[in-house]
């Protein structure tokens, strides 16, 4: 099968993939195909009618066509847009050639020299009778160009602008950078729609954390706090990072996720002073979420920790949780990959007294995880069914490294070839039968835990989906 049957196929599977698109109208335009390559960037404008790649595309199919005018309206049109657009520069630097226009085609070859240092185009070098490297030697540097320039004023300023007294204390309104309020773009960046399965876990994250802050009369009524404490566990890279995120989209409150690197401090009494201020400003911004990942390192058992700052961190992280239960509209949501690990007061009623578990995900989160990932790749006779049965025990993490992997193997066999390669079913299945699941160390480790542990909702989960059927095998 020929690289471009190849993508035709895989376009089968997914006609409004634009990258596939994309993709398949190079390769067309390579082979001379100029109506199927046109038919494909077209496609393109219908999705996106101001993607620059596919008007490029149209552009050059115009000008092998001969339509020199309307190859140079569109590049002017992309320019318009970009006007550091290197390829549209090139493309109008063959069109001024193909009219005997030396003098511009001249000039916007050397403009897309001077934007793109990598820019090589050997048949259009050879008919100017210049290189790419003249072109970018005889081009002044953006300082030289300005009489007013001073490196020495420009690094004075910039260091003015940056420097930060350690010293300082941070001001009353101090707030981490991922801090978002209502109707922020930037926090609906993920929700729930962009997380593969775990279906009734989204359903227990709306009961415990959305539907309190979206009907907390309802909540009251009921005799539900709309506040405290939630604990996410459970192995590395199924999903608990990004679930945190998808909260931050689809809550409809303040939401403050907090970095560790935002609250430890070298200087004695900081740290403290750092976790206090973020609860403060949670309060102040009330309904807020506030979300600590890693919480396993900022509520280690005391029974463990010699360092004195570490365990004043723990009682002051204590207190603070203790505080909430006079402001019931800030509910605080912990992540960690070892609840064993957590200080056992961090358990009691008022705090982390709620848990939900995030196992590796089931078939049918499978399936969705591997949809979400196939979307944008050029994918050839993707079998859904094929790779869910092939990655039994496989995290979401898990799961985007084998589709990495195969990328990069396809990515490179179409280096050395010179054409498309797309990512075949038989290649992801190797790359996934190669892989050991990472979740397996992590259940070798929570064994001996659970065994030993006293019954409790950290542990009851995982017990049972140790003890379940599908699992035992493990």
């Amino acid at each position: 099968m020929s690289s471009l049957q190849a993508i035709r196929d895989a376009l089968k599977q997914s006609p409004d993939n634009v990258s596939m698109l994309l993709l398949y109208g190079r390769a067309c335009l390579e082979q001379l195909h100029l109506d199927e390559a046109r038919e494909a960037f077209e496609r393109v404008l219908v999705l996106d009618p101001n993607h620059i790649d596919a008007h490029l595309g149209v552009a050059r199919v115009l000008f092998m066509e001969g339509d020199t005018s309307g190859a140079a309206v569109r590049a002017e049109r992309v320019l318009l847009q970009e006007p550091e657009n290197a390829q549209a520069h090139l493309l109008l630097s063959r069109v001024f050639l193909s009219e005997d226009d030396r003098a511009r085609a001249t000039e916007h070859f050397d403009r897309a020299a001077q934007i793109d240092g990598t820019m090589s185009d050997p048949a259009l070098e050879r008919e100017l009778g210049r290189t790419a490297r003249d072109a970018r030697k005889t081009s002044p540097s953006p300082q030289a160009a300005d009489p007013g320039f001073n490196e020495a004023a420009e690094a004075a300023e910039a260091g003015d602008e940056f420097y930060e007294d350690p010293f300082d204390e941070p001001p009353y309104d101090w707030r981490p950078e991922t801090f978002f309020t209502p109707g922020d773009t930037q926090r609906f960046g993920t929700t729930f729609a962009d997380v593969g399965g775990m279906d009734e876990l989204k359903e227990e994250i709306r009961l415990k954390i959305i539907y309190p802050l979206q009907f907390p009369d309802l909540y009251k009524a009921y005799g539900r706090r709309t506040g405290g404490g939630i604990l996410i566990y459970g192995p590395p890279g199924c999903g608990k990072t990004l679930m945190l995120r998808a909260v931050a989209g689809e809550v409809p409150c303040n939401f403050l996720s907090v970095g560790l690197h935002e609250i430890f401090d070298p200087y004695f009494g900081s740290t403290e002073r750092n976790l206090h201020q973020i609860f403060e400003t949670a309060r102040a911004n009330a309904p807020c979420v506030l979300v600590f990942d890693d919480l396993d390192s900022l509520a280690q058992d005391r029974r463990n920790v010699r360092e004195s700052q570490l365990r004043n961190l723990v009682n002051q992280f204590l207190h603070e949780l203790d505080g909430l239960r006079e402001n019931q509209r800030v509910l605080v949501i912990g992540a960690t990959n070892q609840p064993w690990s957590l200080d056992p007061a961090f358990r009691r009623p008022g705090r982390f007294d709620q848990a939900i578990f995030v196992p590796p995900p089931d078939n049918g989160a499978r399936a969705q995880i591997i949809t979400l990932l196939a979307k944008d790749k050029p994918i050839s006779n993707l079998d859904v069914e094929a790779l869910v049965e092939a990655t039994l025990g496989f995290s979401g993490a898990d799961l985007k490294w084998v589709f990495d992997r195969a990328a990069e193997l396809a990515l490179s066999a179409a280096i050395h070839s010179g054409q498309p390669v797309p990512i075949t079913m038989e290649l992801l299945l190797t790359v996934a039968r190669s892989h050991a699941p990472s979740t397996q160390s992590w259940f070798e480790g929570v064994r001996d835990h659970a065994k030993h542990a006293a019954p409790d909702g950290f542990f009851n989960e995982v017990r049972k989906f140790l003890n379940a059927p599908s699992t035992k095998e493990r």
